[in-house]
């Protein structure tokens, strides 16, 4: 069963016959029964040439070595490449060391996969049912109680797990059938994980008044996973809608022309397409009621994780989370390199040019790279008047967050230049004079 069910999956998924699609089938191998079946089954069926088992060592118990050691042997007595990759389980984020320690085995798994490379996991239904069902008790909503999908876009390839439809007695069976050994977790018996709780505690009871209870979780999470996909298609469709002026933004004014609940839905998708951690309940609702509808020139900002949602005008704008930086700063530089400024404000870069730019001739020595603090002022090339540097943001529309981030360049204590907007007059390039163009990337 377990052999005939896998090489139905890789067909449907193009993975027998397309090797040129799928170079490479990365197999997550714990050293434990359900990813040891999995790799037997799949050497009878692709070629070893193909596969690419990674383990990893997360040196959070004293047999972590054993385990490695265990998964080398079994390699290469079924001769595939095997990669040890030992990783460091960070649980400063507050995750919980299984949350901790599943981040860094994926994270890890993102950068081994080219494109259409493939990772192939050993998930089975009864874990389904389990996930389901703990995705229930913290109250997700319809994308967490459609739990695991069979094959998912991962990284630069997919993630496919063939056993969804598998049970964990029929892979025991078939370990034992095999004569195959494998390794025991001792905290996949610990009670103190919620999920081991639920398969001792709490499924044995459920299957002893509904035997059959795994797989009806099971067309639960089917069920909901249709209805996901219902509500992506809405949701891509509504977003066509609502964009912003500036780029990758949404306008308050196209989604207050939605319901609350489908601006729930666009806000998911959106930030999802972003590759965003999507917010909680909590977070989304202040998002809504405290960014979308806010006055237009409050300096709203709902914050979680590494993610920032923030307002400016009619535009709603999501990012990475500003690292504080130091206004006063202020290095200098002799354009000969690169220059990384502080806080990931970016990369500066320069380049000599004839017409554009500050002129060469004026620039005697390092320039210096400083930030807004209040007060500055430039007269523009081809402008009237001396302008407010406060102002000339405001007519550039540049949102408020930003502008003192805007790397400034000053020669002989003068400001020279607003990177990325103009040169002041007195410093800037004619047509027919060498310059300097200084840009800022990252």
């Amino acid at each position: 069963m377990i052999k005939e069910t896998l090489g139905t999956f890789l067909k449907e998924v193009s993975l027998c016959d397309a090797v040129s699609l799928h170079p490479n089938i990365y197999v997550a191998y714990s050293g434990g029964v359900d990813s040891h079946v999995l790799l037997h089954a799949l050497v009878q069926l692709v070629s070893n040439k193909q596969l690419k088992v990674i383990h990893i060592h997360h040196g959070l118990f004293q047999q972590a070595d054993e385990w490695a050691a265990h998964c080398q042997k079994i390699c290469n007595k079924l001769k595939v490449d095997c990669e040890i990759v030992k990783v460091k389980v960070d649980c400063s984020s507050g995750d919980s060391i299984e949350e901790a320690a599943r981040n860094a085995r994926y994270q890890v798994f993102a950068k081994l996969l080219q494109d259409g490379d493939v990772l192939v996991c050993a998930h089975h239904v009864d874990d389904q049912a389990e996930t389901c069902l703990l995705q229930f008790l913290r109250g997700a909503g319809i994308k967490g109680l459609a739990a695991m999908p069979s094959v998912v876009r991962f990284a630069k390839g997919y993630l496919a797990r063939p056993f969804l439809s598998i049970s964990r007695q029929d892979i025991l069976t078939y370990a034992k059938q095999n004569k195959l050994s494998w390794v025991e977790d001792e905290s996949n018996h610990d009670l103190k994980f919620t999920r081991n709780f639920l398969r001792y505690k709490v499924m044995p009871l459920f299957k002893k008044r509904w035997p059959g209870i795994s797989k009806t979780i099971m067309r639960v999470s089917d069920h909901c996973a249709e209805a996901n996909q219902l509500l992506k298609e809405l949701a891509e469709q509504d977003l066509s809608l609502v964009h912003g002026k500036a780029s990758n933004t949404l306008s308050v004014q196209k989604l207050n022309n939605f319901s609350y609940v489908r601006q729930k839905n666009i806000l998911r998708e959106w930030l999802q397409n972003q590759g965003y951690l999507l917010p909680s309940t909590i977070k989304l609702k202040h998002i809504i009621g405290d960014v979308i509808n806010a006055r237009g020139d409050a300096k709203s900002c709902v914050s979680w994780s590494d993610v920032e949602v923030r307002r400016y005008q009619d535009d709603v704008y999501a990012m990475d989370a500003l690292v504080q930086h130091d206004v006063g700063t202020h290095i200098f530089w002799d354009c000969k390199k690169d220059l990384q400024l502080p806080a990931n404000m970016g990369l500066l870069s320069c380049k000599k040019v004839v017409g554009k730019g500050v002129r060469q001739d004026v620039i005697k020595e390092p320039l210096k790279v400083a930030f807004r603090q209040g007060g500055e002022a430039c007269r523009l090339l081809n402008r009237q008047g001396t302008h407010q540097l406060k102002k000339l943001f405001q007519e550039w529309q540049v949102p408020p967050w930003l502008r003192d981030r805007v790397p400034l360049i000053y020669i002989a204590d003068k400001l020279a230049m607003i990177v990325g907007f103009g040169v002041c007059e007195e410093f800037a390039a004619r047509e027919d004079e060498r310059g300097v163009i200084i840009w800022c990337r990252g």
